[in-house]
């Protein structure tokens, strides 16, 4: 590995080869001192922290501005209406499901996509994966899948379908299970739905920093070390190139259109299910069967029981039934942060969503995608718990201190 870096390195003043920049990315001289931050064995890292700080930071002011343009309007413009019969209740249901959709899609999913496609459009998102490259080698997984980690921020499912390709046997197994882990675009637009408004810039950073931490120990715990790749084998490094509007619009549209095909239908059926099962009082059956979930072990209200449930079939669709199950789409009002952290960390965790799993079965295999799903509840239930107890305590101890 050391080998082929030193071959194709430019001999920068001082360097002895650690940087890697190949050849065909330093060739481009009024780009080089770019390359010599972002691939640098160190400044690399501070480097990819700031790229995604500084997303963080846009999508989160885009995303306030957005919500109350879009989703606070039509609420408030709904919220005196009160379904008398079933007929009502079901259309009530589908305008919920509607404001919904667009209530996660339009303020935070969007932006964070474009961001994203912008980035690795530029040529900076393969270089990110690439000082990425060492931490994958440190927790036992081939290098050459960081950049596929990183498509999991967009989507789990293309991210294990390319993970697939790229590794086989045990390493293919971790892998698959790690990016299910990886907060997709829709589990990082509840994150910022709800902790970019409740719990403020730190709340959204320690989340994200759960998961990354999550995913190192996991990584070194069931990772074994095999044949390493050399990363520029597993994916090209391009060079640095403004995004072009209409690629960049176009690309949003292929990654994001099954918003509209498969998204849409789930979201304003289950809003509908939720409404008939509330209008009929079966819900409660539902939420007292996983109350010891919910209730006992999570700290969470008993009505989101439901809701969690229906996680399965899509994130988005669990944020939507939160807001209908807790009659508001204001949840600061009816959850403490303790709760609210309780919630994302399960949410970020728990089951990805169905499309996923059918990834997982066909590139693992139905047992071994059950086994990955089972032990993602369980990670989900012990990082919730644990997150609970923790804040809980810390609460305890501040309240006597003060």
């Amino acid at each position: 590995m050391k080998a082929t870096f030193e071959s194709n390195c430019e001999g920068c003043h001082g360097c002895r080869g650690a940087c890697a920049i190949p050849r065909a990315v330093a060739s481009a001289k009024k780009h080089v001192w770019l390359d010599r931050f972002f691939l640098h064995p160190r400044w690399g890292l501070l480097g990819s922290a700031l790229v995604f700080a500084l997303v963080l930071f846009l999508v989160f002011e885009v995303s306030a501005w957005l919500d109350s343009m879009t989703t606070a309007k039509l609420a408030a413009a709904v919220s005196a209406w009160q379904p008398a019969g079933t007929a009502q209740v079901v259309a009530r249901g589908v305008v919920d499901g509607l404001i919904g959709l667009v209530g996660i899609v339009v303020p935070y999913m969007v932006p964070l996509m474009l961001l994203l496609i912008a980035l690795e459009q530029a040529g900076i998102m393969q270089r990110i994966a690439l000082v990425i490259d060492r931490a994958f080698h440190r927790i036992g997984l081939h290098g050459g899948v960081a950049v596929v980690f990183l498509t999991g921020l967009g989507c789990n499912v293309p991210a294990i379908s390319a993970a697939a390709r790229l590794t086989s046997g045990r390493a293919r197994i971790v892998s698959s299970l790690l990016i299910t882990l990886v907060p997709c675009s829709a589990r990082s637009a509840i994150i910022l739905a709800l902790a970019g408004k409740y719990l403020g810039a730190s709340g959204v950073f320690a989340l994200f920093a759960t998961a990354m931490v999550l995913i190192a120990g996991l990584g070194r715990l069931l990772s074994h070390r095999g044949r390493e790749v050399d990363p520029f084998e597993a994916h090209g490094v391009p060079p640095y190139a403004w995004p072009k509007p209409r690629e960049l619009l176009a690309e949003t549209w292929i990654r994001s259109r099954d918003v509209l095909t498969v998204v849409l239908p789930l979201l304003v059926a289950g809003s509908v299910v939720l409404a008939l099962l509330g209008h009929f009082g079966a819900d409660r059956a539902i939420n007292a069967a996983l109350s010891p979930v919910t209730s006992w072990w999570l700290g969470l209200p008993l009505v989101l029981g439901v809701p969690l449930l229906f996680g399965v079939l899509r994130k988005e669709l669990s944020l939507l039934m939160i807001y209908q199950a807790l009659g508001t789409l204001d949840v600061g009002h009816v959850l403490d942060n303790t709760q609210l952290a309780t919630l994302l960390l399960f949410l970020t965790f728990y089951v990805p969503c169905l499309s996923t799993f059918a990834m997982m079965a066909r590139t693992l295999g139905a047992r071994d995608a059950v086994k990955s799903v089972a032990l993602s509840v369980v990670i989900a239930l012990a990082v919730g718990g644990a997150a609970r107890a923790v804040l809980v305590g810390v609460g305890y101890f501040a309240g006597l201190a003060g």
